[in-house]
This record gives C-alpha cells, structure tokens and sequence, in this order.
C-alpha cells in the first residue's frame, strides 16, 4: 500500500481553507459518495475554487484509499498553460504527491507518460498524480502535423511495428516535416532514447502495450495500412494520401490510445465556461476523444469549476441579436450534464417553478415550497456561495459619484463640432456617434483601425490638397506642445474626470501605493495619501486604453519632469523635451567608471544588506510602543552613536575633508567580516548563475565591467584580513545611517525576508532600476526639494532616494506586499517557497514602460503623401490592457501587465477592454472602477467589480488596519490585524467576513465612478443597471429573464419580499 498518510495531509488540506470552503468540500465528498459523480462549484468570482478542488481531491484520494486503490489520477484540465503552471501548484495537497510538465500536454504523447508512471514506486509512495491538460493543446487537434515532439515519440514507436519498420528512411523522412534542424538536432534521439528506457524498465511491456492498441484501433479504422501504402508509394509521388492527412490520422490515433491507458479518478474541469465545447462535442471529432472517455460515461468522477458555467443573465436585446437565450439554452445544457440518466425529473421540477414564478402576485406564499423544492434538485449537483449572502453590495460599493454628473466645457462641443465638419467636408453620408466624442479625446489621433479613420484618410489619399480640412487642435494631440511638456486643452469631460481621481492627493509624486497599515505617519509626498488606490478603467471603445495610457501618462510625466525641466538651469534646452534623447533628469543611480575608476560607490547603501541595520529597527516593538518617527529616530541614533565610536579606531585622522566612503563602509564593519565575505560570495554566486531565482536582478550586471569594477574596489576598501584606513567622517553619518535603516531597500527587505541577503541584494536592486528612471528621478529630486528643502546633487542624489523612501515607509509597503504574495503561494512545499515569493516579485516589480504610437496631423499627412512618419507617447502611469490573444507573446505580455498592477509600484492606472473583464484578478491595490461605458448587461457590470472585490483586497485591508491597526502585536502584523477582525464577526457569519467583506460599518468601500454627462440616457440606464442586479438572481434559469423580472417587479413592491425567492446553493448557509 502507498506510504501516504491520508490523516496527516487532510487535516492540513481542511485547515487551510475558510469555513464556507470546507463546507463545499464536504459537501462534494457527500454527492461523490452517494452517486452524484458530477459537480458543479460555481462560486462567485475570486473565493478560492482553486482551493475548494484541492480539498476535494484530499477527499476523493481518501475514498480511493478505502476501496484499496495504489494510485490516484487527477487530470486537471484548464484553459491555457500559464493558468495551468499558477494553480496546479495550488493542487499539490502533499510534497510526495506528484505534478506532471504542463508543457507535455498533448494527448497524442500522453501513452509514454503514463508507462514511464506505471513501474514508478516513487509515484505510488505519493499516490497522488496531478495531470494537467489544456483544451487548446489536448483535445482541439487541427488538421497540421503536430509538434516535431509529436512526430519523434510516433517515430519511435512505429519503427518497432514490423510493417512500418521496413520504411524506415521513408517514414524518417515523412516525420522530419519542414523541421530538420529539431528532429537531427535533439528529437528524434531523445524520444528514442525515452522509449527504449521505457522499454527496459517494463520489461518490454511499453510499447508492446501500444503496438497491440495500434493493431486493434487498424481493424476499426485502417490507419496502419494506409500508412504503409503511403509509405511505399510517397517517394514515386502516386501515394493516394496528403501527408497532412495521414500525420492527423496518427495523432487521432494515439490520442486515442493515450485517453484508453489514463483512466483518470478525478477530473477538474477549471473556468469550464470557457470548453463547453466538450459537453456537444462530435463524437468522431478529434475534440470528442476527450469527451467521450473522461465525459461520456458516468463512473468518472468531475468536478466542474465556473462563477459564471452559463451566461448568467441575458438582456431582450441581446437574444433578438443572438436569436438564441443564451442564458436558458445554456442553463438547460449544463444541468443536462450533471444530471445525465434522471434529468427528466429535474426539468419536471424546474418547469413547475419556472410556471410558479410567472403566475406569482402578492399575496402567494405557496411559491416558497415549489422554489424551495427546485433549489432542493439544482442542489443535488450544484454549489453556489456568493458575498450577498452575508451582506449587500450597496454595503461594499460606494457609487456616489453618480449624483454629480460631469462638466462639460465648451472645447467638449466644439471638438464634436470640428468632427462633423471634417465628416461633411469629405462628403461622408453619415454623421460621427456622439459616444466616440464622449468617450475619447483627440479622435483623430487614437481611432487608429476605426472605419470612419479610414474613409477620412482613403479620402485625403485622393484629395491631398484638401488635407488642411482635417487640421483642428482639438482632433488631433499637438506634438509640439507634447515636446514643450504643455498642458493640453481640456477637450473630454470623462478624461478630465479620470485625471481629477488618478492624480488624488498629489500622486503624481508617489512612486508606490502607500502602505494601508505604515509603521509610522507617513512624510513628504506621502503625507496626504491616506486611502490611495489604484484605477481600473473598463470601455467599451478599443482606442479608449490606449488613449488612456497615452494622456494620463504624459500629464503625470507633465507634472514631475515637464515641472523640473521648467526649474533646471544651465541644462541644454534640446534634453528637456519630451522626445528628447538624453532626457533630463539624468540617471543617477547606474554604476559608471570614468577614467577607470569607479565613480558611484555609495549606491551599495541601497544595495547591502546590513544585519547591524536592519536590526536597529523592530516595527513590531515601535507600534506596540505608540513611537512616533521623531521618537524612532531618537532611538536609532542613540544606539549608532555607541557603534560608530567603536569604529573610531578605523579613522586615520579626523582634520581635512569628509571621507563619503564611511556611509557604506560603516555598515559593513559593523557587521563584521563573516558576513560581508557570505555577501560577497552569495552576489558572486548569483551573478555567476544564468538560470538562478535572482537572474533578472543580480545576474544581469555580468559581464558589465562598471559593476563588477565597483565591486573590486569595495573588495579593496573592506581590506579583508588588514584594517582599513578611513578619513574624516562626515558630519551627517549617523542621520544618514538612521535613514539606511529606515529606507535602505536591501535592509528593509533584509529585515522582512528570514535574512536572505542574496534575495534581499536582488530585489533592492530592482527597486534602485525603478529609482533610476527618468520620471522617477524628477519625483525624488522634486520631493526632497518640496519637503525637505534639499537641491539637486549628482553625488548626494541616492541620500534623497533615502529619505524618499523613508517618507512613504517602504518596509511598510513592502510587508504589505510580501504578506499579499506569501498568501498567494502558502500551498507550496517550504522548501520552495522562498524561492517562488522572490521569482514572482522579480518578476512584477521590473520596470513597465510601453510607447503607443499616437497619430498626430503631420504623421497623417505624411501618410496620405505616402510617407511614413511615426509619433509614440510612453505609457507608465497609466498603460491600457488592450493585446488581446492566446500566443505565448500576448500572454506573457497580459501577465507582465497584470502582475505590475497588482504590485504597489506603477501603472496606477489600468484601463481595459472587455478582456479584462472576466477570470483575472487586479485587487491587490485598487478599490476603485471606472466604468467609461456602461455595459447593456447588468452582468457584466458585476463582472467587472469582481476584478477587485476579492481576497483580501485593498478595500478590505484599508478597513482592517484602520480599525486594528492600534491592537498589540506579537509577530506577524498583517496575520493578527486579520485574526483580530475574524474574532468580532457575528455568530453564524462565514469566513466571507473579514476576508472578502468586511461586514456592517465597512468605511473604506469599492469606488465605482461612471462619468456620465448631464442630462444623458447614461442616467436611466444606470438605474436600470442596479435594479436589474440586485435581482436578477430571481431569474435564475428561466427563459426571457428581462421580461420575467418586469413582471414581478410589477407584481411586488417590496424587494425584501422577492429576495426570499433566491435560490440558495451554499453548503454552508445549509448547514446553519
């Protein structure tokens, strides 16, 4: 039997999840248990499913177990790989239980895999097999050739069937398929290599076992022998057979084979909205072989994950469009699966609530019993928790920007003026919809692909000399105003709004969300950021995110570098433009060499991790105190004082000028020589390791000899093994040092990550790369001018990051931040997740920088001359989520974008299409949503809040440490700010509060801001909007949902009433 203690990894499995978790889990284990061998858990967005299907599959390997099972198979199927790689981490209930490579998904390969598996001891010690598919890879096999991986593990195995094997060069020849250098190169051994291992280690079992499936699959299909036909005939070119065809065929095959040798215990269909596909798919399809061996019979247990595994609500408008309701079409499809052998009595139920609903008045109390009899059937395959359940989104949602409608200005009318009559002077026909000039600015510049662009610019292509016509300062952005950093005229209402709530208290100069719970009240530029958030921006309009981007961008950049360029003084004018190549402020954190010599020393104060620093500050022990910064810094120079007089004995003479080499070497003999030389070692070790955790970090200064000379030098100055002569100290070192270990980010960070000081080095460098930027520059320059009264110094510049830092208490920021992503990975094995907190932070906190190619009038004149002139604006403050697709580029590129927004760096402002709508999560540091058009679907409004009201979301975690941020802390500040709100919940709240609401008298609330113009339709259909949301549960698979809810919106008055007839699928509101 398996050496896998079942007792030890479900008891840790079920402790780590919320209450309401566990109950669902529970629950599945009871249906499982008693024949309901398909569930749905289509819990609201952002509540774990995840971590519901791992306490599953703890539950399902526990029946396993009892039915004296060795091994248990878990195929996890989800929609692409990079979801594949995050959650099936999340899967792994146990170190020993095992995770196949996502990147050998192909069911086509999946025969070898699972023989490789079936002579592995270690495999059955773990018992647990997490397999991870994906419908786009897996099952959805087009008519190509396959990957040059799929041809060399066919070759392989075809060449030990005898009829084939004697057209070996020829079958050689037909599987190279235009990739000769991968098949030579690496594959074709390598796959023979892993068969013929294979092959001895089953004693000839594998591929024995495969060849016979190939010969019996020949009687049913006669792939084999059309095959050897091809074979024998494609050299003369008489072959009956395409390549392509055969080359599908045998995948056909093989996939085949594989889904008959896999006979999974558990399949996890994750988002399963998005390859509903498989429910209908054609059954000699090659999507059917998934569907009809891991779908089609009914032993399989699945467990099906979706907050949305039908369309939840369709409008009237959108069925006469479709000519289908989507919602009742797919509703029936989904309950149809689950229900598959006695789904005839269900709809029989269904249907009599459905009739019950239509003919509800007033007065019926009899409804109750038939919904409840309906929820009674939906709940025998269906588990559902959602927020409202413990509260109602008007007590989380603060909408009150809606009572103050938008200013139009008189530019607004005018641009859509100067637009009608550009359309009338090219004889358009038509004239231009009033949302294109509400909702973008600048038209002309941003509409790049629209079809009124086009006609404009076909236009002019043959009538150049009538292009002035198209000439207007408020259609197109005015270069060179761009280049003079002006500001520009105020031509869209909405876009003025956006500046109004993105640039609040100043941020402009904030360089990270400040933290929700600082150590200490926050200084300079921070002063006033109490309750800051990021934006996230939803449109309906294409060009809308890349305007955004563009306009909000350049007036952040206008009010920091355009501002400081405005003040500098004998700078060549030429570098304060704004498409200037050698932009001022100039870099000043960058490791340089002149003449040889090392020239930027003091900026390892940002990058060593002293331990004699971090340990002079304990946030714990000064918050428990009620210690002011004031009363913090008193303490800290007390205790340098007494440090730095023992190093007196360092100082070769105290008369002449200030040796600035004490600031980073003081730290450095303060600690001693054991742990300076481990630095240096560990630095040494990462620059040196290509493939190592801290490789975008340290790693990238190899070979760049400023650095490495740098490095040498300091070697020199510590003098290992002989004292080192030091001059004059400087007047300010120990006001200095106190600022080190306030703001130093390698001491911070030291002090917050276990004492890695690799990983501590690596980091701070990434933050010193974001210092150094030109914008970032002209913030911290024009911040230590404004508040502390200090001018700009190329030699002190790193002492302002300094006090930057202090000001907004970045090891605040970076707890909070550290605390966010540790929760993000506490299922991981220990010994890795350290190392995953820092790849994940390397890779979220690099700096994020796009250009958007905005058209201007002069590059459009040149274009209709036949020219090509382009103009980009940089976006950084704000960036648009606009690249839509699945290639590996588009989704890294979506990721990369999504990861900088839910870090408490930059872009503050993230503005999205409908991409951005559904299944990713922007929550860490934004509680506000702008809704630049209102959605016709209520749903989809509520889909785009989901995108920040989840775990532990910042609206929750400002709540949190508002009300108790002031309680006695013992270690670990977030954990008990956290443990003490769960202890003041109500009796019989579930662990939604605190978690993802934060219960009555939630102060701090999700912001949604609709600009809508004065006296506009927008009004009518917001209210519309709410009304429909906060009721549509009602209509919950029923057909014409729009015209049943006027019904009873006519037939009861009283909404309190109605909400009695939601249907409740929440095991754990059922167990109360």
């Amino acid at each position: 039997m398996a050496k896998f203690n079942i007792d030890t990894v479900e008891a840790k499995t079920m402790h780590g999840l919320k209450d309401f978790q566990r109950a669902t889990v529970e629950r599945i284990d009871h249906l499982f248990r008693h024949g309901q061998n398909r569930v749905l858990v289509a819990d609201e967005v952002g509540m774990g499913k995840t971590l519901i299907a791992r306490g599953a599959i703890v539950k399902t390997a526990r029946m396993r177990l009892e039915q004296q099972d060795e091994l248990m198979k878990v195929v996890y199927i989800c929609s692409n790989t990079s979801i594949a790689n995050q959650n099936i981490q999340k899967l792994k209930v146990s170190d020993s239980a095992r995770i196949e490579g996502v990147s050998d998904t192909r069911l086509s390969m999946l025969h070898l895999k699972i023989a490789e598996q079936e002579s592995d001891e270690q495999l059955r010690e773990g018992f647990i097999q997490l397999i991870p598919l994906t419908p786009g890879t897996s099952f959805q096999m087009t008519n190509g050739g396959g990957t040059v991986s799929e041809r060399a593990l066919m070759f392989a195995i075809l060449t030990r069937v005898p009829e084939v094997a004697q057209y070996r060069n020829e079958l050689e020849k037909f599987f190279i398929y235009f990739a000769e250098g991968a098949w030579r190169g690496w594959a074709r051994d390598w796959y023979e290599d892993k068969v013929s291992n294979c092959e001895k280690k089953t004693q000839g079992t594998y591929p024995a076992s495969v060849i016979k499936n190939i010969y019996e699959y020949n009687q049913e299909r006669p792939i084999l022998t059309e095959l050897v036909e091809h074979l024998s005939k494609r050299n003369s070119g008489t072959s009956p057979y395409k390549d392509v065809v055969i080359l599908n065929a045998l995948r056909v095959m093989f996939a085949r084979i594989s889904t008959g040798m896999l006979n999974p215990d558990l399949v996890i269909m994750d988002e399963f909205q998005r390859f509903k596909f498989l429910l209908n798919s054609n059954q000699e399809s090659e999507t059917g072989i998934l569907a009809q061996k891991f779908l089609g019979g009914g032993d399989t247990r699945i467990l099906l994950l979706s907050a949305t595994p039908y369309k939840l609500y369709s409008t009237l408008e959108e069925i006469d469009e479709a000519k289908v309701d989507e919602h009742y079409a797919e509703f029936l499809q989904v309950m149809d699966f689950l229900f598959e052998g006695h789904s005839t009595e269900f709809h029989q139920v269904w249907s009599d609530y459905s009739v019950a609903l239509h003919e509800l008045n007033g007065g019926s109390t009899a409804i109750i019993q038939i919904k409840n009899a309906a929820e009674e059937a939906m709940y025998s395959g269906v588990c559902r928790t959602e927020r409202i359940s413990v509260m109602d989104s008007g007590d989380y949602t603060d909408d009150s920007s809606v009572k103050h409608p938008l200013s139009v200005s008189e530019m607004d009318i005018t641009s859509y003026m100067d637009a009608g009559n550009l359309l009338k002077a090219i004889d358009a026909g038509y004239s231009l919809p009033l949302d294109y000039v509400k909702s973008c600015p600048y038209l002309m510049s941003f509409m790049r692909s629209y079809k009124v662009k086009q006609n404009i610019e076909k236009y002019f292509k043959s009538h150049p000399d009538e292009i002035d016509a198209a000439k207007s300062d408020l259609l197109w952005v005015n270069p060179n105003r761009v280049n003079d950093y002006q500001k520009l005229p105020a031509t869209n209402a909405r876009l003025e709004k956006l500046k109004e709530v993105a640039f609040e208290g100043g941020s402009e100069l904030f360089l990270w969300v400040p933290p929700s719970r600082p150590y200490y009240a926050l200084q300079g530029a921070y002063r006033n950021s109490q309750d800051f958030s990021k934006v996230l921006v939803f449109s309906a309009w294409e060009m809308v995110p890349r305007m955004i981007g563009s306009m909000i961008s350049y007036e952040a950049e206008r009010r920091t570098v355009g501002r400081l360029g405005k003040q500098a003084k004998n700078i060549d004018k030429k570098n304060l433009r704004y498409n200037a190549k050698y932009r001022y402020p100039y870099h000043r954190l960058q490791f340089s060499l002149s003449g040889g010599e090392p020239q930027r020393m003091s900026l390892f104060c940002l990058l060593y991790p002293s331990k004699t620093l971090a340990s002079l500050f304990a946030p714990v022990s000064t918050m428990n105190a009620k210690m002011s910064l004031t009363d913090i810094e008193r303490q800290i120079k007390a205790e340098l004082r007494g440090k730095i007089e023992l190093l007196k004995r360092y100082q070769k003479t105290d008369a002449g000028s200030e040796d600035a080499r004490w600031y980073y070497l003081a730290p450095m003999l303060m600690d001693g020589s054991l742990h300076v030389l481990k630095w240096f070692a560990a630095l040494e070790a990462a620059v040196n390791d290509p493939d190592g955790d801290v490789e975008d970090a340290i790693s990238s200064d190899r070979g760049n000899k400023a650095f490495l000379a740098h490095m040498d030098r300091l070697k020199e100055y510590v003098g290992f093994g002989k004292k080192p002569e030091l001059g004059k100290m400087p007047e300010d070192l120990v006001s200095t040092l106190t600022d080190m270990v306030l703001g130093s980010p390698a001491v911070c960070i030291y002090r917050s990550n276990g004492g890695n000081m690799a990983y501590a080095t690596s980091l701070a460098k990434v933050f010193v790369n974001y210092f150094n930027t030109t914008e970032s520059t002209a913030i911290v320059e024009l911040a230590a001018d404004q508040y502390h009264a200090k001018k700009a110094d190329d030699n002190t510049h790193w002492q302002d990051v300094l006090l930057y830092c202090k000001d907004g208490c970045f090891q605040a920021m970076f707890d909070e931040y550290l605390h966010l992503i540790c929760e993000g990975v506490s299922f991981s094995d220990e010994t890795s997740r350290d190392g995953k907190v820092q790849n994940i932070m390397l890779n979220d906190l690099r700096i994020h920088t796009v250009s958007y190619e905005v058209d201007t009038f002069g590059s459009f004149r040149s274009r209709v001359n036949g020219e090509r002139k382009r103009n980009l604006m940089r976006a950084h403050y704000a960036v648009g989520f606009v690249t839509d697709g699945d290639d590996a580029k588009k989704v890294d590129r979506k990721n990369s974008i999504r990861g900088a927004f839910n870090s408490p760096l930059r872009p503050f402002v993230l503005a999205s299409t409908s991409i951005g709508q559904e299944g990713l999560d922007f929550h860490n540091y934004c509680r506000k949503i702008m809704h630049w058009n209102l959605p016709s679907n209520p749903i989809d409004l509520e889909q785009r809040e989901g995108r920040i009201n989840r775990f532990k979301c910042l609206a929750i975690r400002q709540n949190v440490a508002r009300k108790y941020g002031g309680i006695m802390f013992n270690s670990d500040i977030w954990a008990e700010m956290f443990a003490a709100a769960q202890a003041e919940k109500k009796p019989g709240q579930s662990d939604l509060v605190p978690f993802w609401c934060f219960g009555e008298g939630q102060e701090i609330k999700i912001e949604r801001i609709v600009p809508m113009y004065p006296m506009s339709k927008d009004c009518i259909s917001y209210e519309r909007l709410i009304k429909i949301l906060s009721l549509y549960r009602l209509t919950l698979g029923q057909a014409r949902q729009e015209e049943l809810l006027e019904y009873l919106f006519r037939e009861c008055e009283d909404p309190a009433e109605l909400k009695k007839l939601f249907i409740d699928l929440s095991p754990y509101s059922k167990k109360k």
